[in-house]
């Protein structure tokens, strides 16, 4: 194992950081802002400390048509989006019906995405999403980074989904017109047992991309030139009293992709433990990219793939009811790394 490149990441989740929720009502009104925000430091072996910051802001405004049904509006913002140039991360209007489901259109995330089943992420390293770890840790490696499927949340975009059943949970999604793609379908399962000791969750999703045309999952990504790319996703959450265990899986294939090969495969599994204020963690991650060992339509050579193999233990004391204190320590490739800091809202 290579230890030439150690990094240690210092990150101080929500120290000076303020979280709070206002919640007011007017007659059929509801108006609800939710933020949070996080500081800290980067400090890479031999190199300048780098000032890091993690914040969101959510917004939504709901009217109460009946005893049944609600229409409203979401627009949100957070520091990744931001540091890409975006304004939006959730601008949507919606419609629920308490006996059919909900409708959403505008700007976000499918419905794969949104119901699909990841993994325990004890010390808030976002690995179920723009991963903070990977982002930070210019490991030089191309990968997949979370295990949900994922067709951005630039497009305009139509998501429907039913109301939670004993049967499960229904979803499908459709976006357009945006540049870098044609567009995307989304299909999406989820199945809840949430009665007894042993309770258990299951999701499926199934995603269809045309054309991507320079589109970009992450930041440190390649950006996709293909004809087509469909996406499988498959996630399982099992609890027993307080052990959690999660595993889940996305496997990724592009037809016909040019320069780099952003398709493969990413596998993870790992488990919580709760004992009284004190939550520990395992997991791990394996992502692999250019299985179908793709080859460059003009040159004829191999696209470049590569595989990454990340561990990460957590750990979480609650010190109130509103603040934690997080810990975790790992190794992604072959740079070990740790995180410590405070976690703080209400």
């Amino acid at each position: 194992m290579n230890f030439k490149k150690i990094s240690f990441i210092v990150l101080c989740m929500g120290i000076f950081s303020n979280a709070y929720a206002l919640d007011y009502n007017i007659n059929n009104w509801t108006f609800k802002l939710d933020a949070d925000g996080m500081i800290g430091t980067l400090q890479p072996k031999d190199e300048q400390n780098q000032f890091i910051s993690d914040w969101d802001v959510k917004g939504q405004v709901i009217y109460k048509l009946n005893a049944s049904q609600r229409l409203g509006a979401v627009y949100s913002i957070d520091s990744d989006c931001t540091e890409e140039g975006e304004y939006v991360h959730d601008g949507f209007i919606l419609f629920e019906d308490k006996n059919y489901g909900r409708a959403e259109f505008g700007l976000t995330h499918s419905i794969a995405r949104k119901m699909g089943l990841g993994l325990p992420d004890v010390g808030h390293l976002r690995l179920n999403e723009k991963s903070i770890l990977y982002k930070k840790l210019d490991l030089n490696r191309i990968l997949i980074s979370d295990t949900t499927a994922v067709s951005g949340h630039e497009s305009l975009r139509l998501n429907l989904a039913t109301r939670q059943t004993e049967y499960g949970q229904y979803g499908l999604s459709f976006a357009a017109g945006g540049d870098d793609y044609d567009y995307a379908v989304d299909m999406a399962f989820k199945f809840k047992q949430p009665h007894g000791k042993l309770k258990s969750a299951y999701s499926l999703a199934l995603s269809y991309m045309d054309k991507p045309n320079g589109y970009e999952e992450n930041s440190y990504s390649p950006s996709v030139y293909a004809d087509w790319r469909s996406q499988i996703a498959l996630g399982i959450n099992l609890q027993y009293n307080s052990l959690i265990w999660g595993t889940s899986f996305r496997m990724i294939y592009d037809k016909n992709p040019e320069y780099k090969s952003a398709d493969g495969l990413i596998a993870g599994t790992g488990f919580s433990y709760d004992l009284l204020q004190y939550t520990v963690s395992l997991n791990y991650l394996f992502s692999d990219t250019n299985v179908w060992e793709h080859k460059d339509k003009i040159t004829n050579e191999k696209l470049q793939g590569d595989y990454t193999n990340t561990v990460i233990a957590s750990f979480r004391y609650k010190y109130s009811e509103n603040t934690a204190i997080l810990m975790s320590g790992g190794l992604a490739d072959t740079t070990p790394f740790l995180s410590i800091g405070i976690k703080s809202g209400f």
